[in-house]
């Protein structure tokens, strides 16, 4: 891999910086005053570019727009119907058992996703 541009490189470090899951849209208006001439289509390419490489995440995730994550250690997603929050929790897993041979299948990986409401919203 060649080295990262400086837009990539600041964008990586923008991702790591939070844990908010970022759309693209997100990124662009969190980095745009930090580089000079930086538009969102840049933005979106140097993130398409990191999920590429491995260095970044794509989580499609029910939502409207593809979201981003910079953690890359092995977690889940719980995600707020309600305000959209999406948290980072440690690897859920599915039974032992699951038999995906039987299913006709092998998983390379999964990725639990679980939807419902958040701690605050569930509140009110």
């Amino acid at each position: 891999m060649k080295a990262l541009t400086k837009h990539r490189e600041l964008i990586l470090q923008d991702l790591k910086e939070r844990n908010d899951h970022p759309t693209a849209k997100m990124v662009f208006e969190s980095v745009r005053d930090k580089a000079d001439k930086i538009s969102f289509a840049t933005v979106y390419n140097s993130l398409e570019y990191l999920v590429e490489h491995k260095l970044v995440n794509k989580l499609n995730i029910e939502s409207e727009s593809v979201r981003y994550d910079a953690f890359l250690d092995d977690h889940s997603h719980l995600i707020c119907n309600s305000c959209g929050i999406v948290l980072d929790v440690p690897a859920l897993t599915l039974s032992a058992n699951t038999d995906w041979k039987a299913m006709g299948f092998v998983a390379d990986h999964v990725d639990i996703v679980v939807s419902g409401t958040c701690a605050s919203c569930h509140s009110h």
